[in-house]
């Protein structure tokens, strides 16, 4: 029987996002809609798939345009959760635009900005600061005291580094 992570880790495969590890070797016919795919993977118990969201819209930046609408269908914690891994994939993508350009060609498009002055972040600073920033923000609001802005960079490390070796594995 496979689980439901597992489903959602071969279906972020579909898409480009081959850094999680998998115990089985199914394979997706076909991926939910970005709606969905953003709010079950939000819903997983397991962080690593949960702080994947950050990943796919990384990698799929045009998903930012069903943030918005997503959101009221979510519980109040589910929104602020993904409200935060928006607003580390919009400076992530900031941090990492030259490297990410070259991965997404004609895919590349800016992510919109949409919650940083809601959730009181320094406007203009370096990326870094505001990943930093934004992590501190994380553990107030969700009373998690882990490193989050280790946890954002290590999804886009792990994304790009993927991306890299896919790259020379397949020129």
């Amino acid at each position: 029987m496979l689980t439901q992570e597992e489903l959602l880790v071969a279906e972020i495969e579909k898409i480009g996002i081959h850094y999680l590890s998998r115990q089985t070797s199914y394979e997706a016919r076909q991926i939910r809609p970005p709606q969905h795919l953003l709010v079950d993977l939000l819903r997983q118990p397991s962080s690593r798939v949960r702080t994947s969201v950050i990943a796919v819209l990384l990698a799929h930046p045009e998903y930012a345009q069903v943030v918005p609408q997503v959101l009221p269908h979510l519980a109040l914690s589910d929104q602020v959760t993904l409200k935060l891994f928006y607003t580390a994939a919009v400076f992530l993508q900031r941090q990492h635009a030259e490297r990410l350009k070259t991965f997404l060609a004609r895919q590349w498009k800016w992510l919109p900005d949409l919650f940083s002055v809601e959730l009181g972040l320094t406007p203009d600073v370096p990326p870094e600061d505001t990943l930093y920033e934004l992590g501190l923000i994380h553990r107030s609001k969700t009373g998690v005291m882990v490193n989050w802005t280790g946890t954002y960079q290590n999804v886009a490390h792990h994304l790009l580094r993927r991306w890299e070796l896919e790259q020379q594995w397949n020129p």
